[in-house]
């Protein structure tokens, strides 16, 4: 027979027990601190297409890691600075806790003085001292572009640019300047045909075609001018037959297909899904006080055939 003191003895134990299973595995009694959710804004020319497709995929991924609630805010009026300034100040207003801005004028974001973090995507590395910075070097990436087609093009093929002087971005004038280097270093001449030439330009380049005249190697300033000159040798099999190479930059899927059907000859690229991760985890840790140096993304050159390559499937095709 158990006594009397026995039994309170066991009753204590069974109550010890029981306060421990709650405490082990609820949170009745110990209450988890609950993690903040960092809201952070991410102020971008346009997502109307599919250009921040990765892009957002490493944002999106990041956020969750992170804990972050991110948002896309897009510009009314492409490349207008103003516009993105008033922006910023209105998402700081609004609550925001953080930023990431990829500047139309990064002189002047850059310049713009806020309370809250704000991480910058920059197109070159001039200015990039600032922690937490993610930049893409846009002037290496047209030197390596430029490289590449020298190698591959010969050396009495005509290379004409193709640029649009009214919608020119940092990126742009930056990714010009690269290519603009290389040839002026190899003693190669360049053409730049401006958005008002183009139609002349096409029409020209459908005549030599048909007359089997010299082939032209073309280069677009930016993806939205490299698509439309894709679809332009889609469309006319004699301007394609006068074209002997066509080069660029961007991942978009219009462009990942015309390069797979070899209307694209080369393009340069960065890997995006990669840029939006590192935005958001540099936000995150200057809202935490963490200490970054600027992050420099590389530059890769890519042909139809690695397309295929495992390595460039995932940078290309990334999966969240």
């Amino acid at each position: 027979m158990i006594g009397k003191s026995g039994k309170v003895l066991i009753v204590i134990y069974i109550v010890c027990l029981v306060v421990l299973f709650l405490m082990c595995s609820t949170d009745l009694i110990i209450r988890e601190p609950e993690r903040e959710i960092y809201r952070i804004a991410v102020i971008i020319e346009d997502v109307r297409s599919d250009n921040y497709s990765n892009f957002r995929k490493g944002m999106d991924q990041a956020a969750a890691e992170f804990n972050a609630d991110v948002q896309l805010i897009t510009l009314y009026e492409k490349l207008d600075a103003q516009e993105q300034t008033e922006l910023m100040e209105r998402e700081q207003q609004d609550g925001a806790d953080a930023l990431i801005v990829v500047p139309v004028e990064e002189e002047q974001v850059s310049q713009k003085q806020m309370t809250i973090p704000v991480i910058l995507l920059r197109a070159g590395v001039a200015e990039a001292s600032g922690a937490g910075n993610v930049i893409v070097d846009h002037e290496k990436m047209g030197e390596l572009l430029a490289r590449k087609l020298l190698e591959e093009q010969p050396a009495k093929s005509p290379v004409c640019v193709l640029t649009d002087s009214s919608g020119q971005s940092d990126m742009d004038r930056l990714f010009l300047e690269g290519i603009e280097a290389v040839f002026a270093e190899e003693g190669r001449s360049m053409q730049r045909i401006m958005r008002n030439e183009w139609d002349r330009f096409f029409m020209m380049l459908e005549k030599m075609g048909t007359e089997d005249s010299q082939e032209v190697v073309i280069l677009a300033e930016n993806q939205e001018i490299l698509t439309e000159a894709a679809g332009v040798l889609y469309g006319s099999e004699d301007v394609a037959e006068a074209v002997g190479g066509l080069y660029g930059r961007g991942t978009t899927m219009s462009i990942l297909n015309y390069l797979d059907r070899g209307l694209i000859t080369g393009i340069c690229v960065t890997d995006e899904f990669s840029l939006g991760y590192y935005s958001v985890r540099e936000a995150v840790r200057a809202l935490e006080g963490a200490g970054s140096v600027p992050t420099v993304m590389e530059s890769y050159y890519i042909k139809k055939e690695d397309l295929r390559d495992p390595a460039f499937e995932k940078l290309l095709f990334p999966i969240e």
